[in-house]
């Protein structure tokens, strides 16, 4: 939800438990294909991502753990074929008016196709963990497992399954930074304190108007315990035809229960 006020065009998918605003009643599923060309994904390769990221550590703009995991993720979309790995980097102002070194990650794939998609998931860490019961922990980064690294994790076992079968449409996959630095007494005129790579990236993006996507999945917080996924109230006010595409092929494929229609 925090991108879509800076990327109307980027579907939110937030679980239950994320401050998600007022609920949507039910509406009816449209019908999707009958026939579904089913990808194997794999949980414990995803799983492996998600451990591979905690394991550099918290990955604060700047820090060390950052600068590994920027490695990473860049050498992970080479490793999986991307036809193209475009790197952003930037220093940024955060709220408290400190340089922040920020490293957006896209790769591309089935970069001829002219109907394209574009996959996002934050990659980032927040530098103090402010909202925890704990108040000896408040001052310590958070380690990030579900709160980016989750949503990274699936979208790098999404590339490797690209690396052995190509869609038919062009995927961008798109890895922003600086997204969880911002102040914490919420929204309003703090709001811009947040999705500070996102921000720069929609100042910057390469695409012209003519080569935007036709939609964008941002995944955030996916990793929860027993997660399920309702229709999340600012991408259903933007982009229901979007949230149509996703929540009816997730009924088609027998997933109805974990992606709640209402």
């Amino acid at each position: 939800m925090k991108s879509l006020h800076f990327a109307i065009f980027i579907l939110a998918m937030f679980i239950a438990g994320c401050k998600s605003g007022k609920k949507q009643s039910t509406v009816e599923v449209i019908e999707a294909p009958a026939t579904i060309d089913i990808v194997n994904f794999n949980a414990d390769s995803a799983y492996k991502y998600v451990k591979t990221q905690v394991d550099f550590g918290p990955r604060v703009p700047g820090s060390t753990g950052h600068a590994a995991c920027a490695d990473y993720l860049i050498n992970s979309l080479s490793r999986y074929g991307a036809d193209t790995v475009i790197v952003q980097r930037a220093a940024l102002k955060n709220y408290l008016d400190g340089d922040m070194p920020i490293i957006n990650i896209m790769g591309r794939y089935g970069v001829d196709k002219p109907e394209r998609v574009l996959l996002v998931a934050h990659w980032d860490t927040r530098p103090w963990a402010d909202s925890d019961p704990n108040i000896e922990n408040r001052a310590r980064a958070v380690p990030g497992a579900n709160d980016g690294a989750s949503g990274v994790g699936v979208l790098l076992e999404l590339a490797r399954q690209m690396s052995a079968k190509r869609p038919d449409v062009g995927v961008d996959i798109l890895f922003v930074d600086g997204e969880d630095s911002g102040r914490s007494d919420g929204w309003g005129a703090s709001e811009e304190t947040w999705c500070i790579g996102t921000q720069y990236w929609i100042k910057n993006m390469p695409y012209t108007q003519s080569t935007l996507p036709r939609y964008g999945i941002l995944l955030d917080m996916v990793g929860g315990i027993d997660a399920t996924f309702p229709r999340e109230y600012v991408s259903d006010y933007y982009a229901r035809a979007v949230n149509d595409k996703v929540w009816s092929m997730a009924s088609a494929s027998g997933y109805g229960k974990v992606f709640s229609n209402d």
